[in-house]
């Protein structure tokens, strides 16, 4: 992650449905901070286990939801609106982001992303 000292960040990503949000995101959460990163605002997008009567649907909690922009439609408009709204410097995403996910983002949102991935 480049430098993120005195930045304004939002949070986001996409998360299981099976994994505690609050326990994954504390280790996030000190890095950014222990960088000098300001949390001001956190959205992430959980994934719950599919009400489709095929087998396997929870082998597809970690999978993106878009291969585009690893998450929904609906939540990138979600987080443009957030971001309007507080203006953040940096939207710092939880997931393993490639660089075209990172630039469709980018472009969609029009803020800078970086991407942490929980040590």
């Amino acid at each position: 992650m480049n430098q993120i000292s005195g930045k304004k960040i939002i949070i986001s990503g996409l998360v299981s449905s099976k994994l505690n949000l609050e326990e994954y995101l504390i280790p996030i959460r000190s890095q950014i901070i222990n960088q000098g990163g300001k949390i001001i605002g956190e959205l992430v997008q959980r994934r719950g286990v599919s009400r489709s009567k095929k087998p396997g649907g929870s082998k597809m909690l970690d999978l993106p939801l878009s291969s585009r922009t690893y998450i929904s439609k609906g939540k990138i408009e979600e987080l443009k609106k957030l971001s309007n709204n507080l203006n953040p410097d940096i939207i710092v995403f939880i997931n393993n982001l490639t660089e075209s996910q990172i630039q469709n983002i980018e472009n969609l949102i029009e803020i800078k992303v970086e991407k942490i991935i929980a040590e």
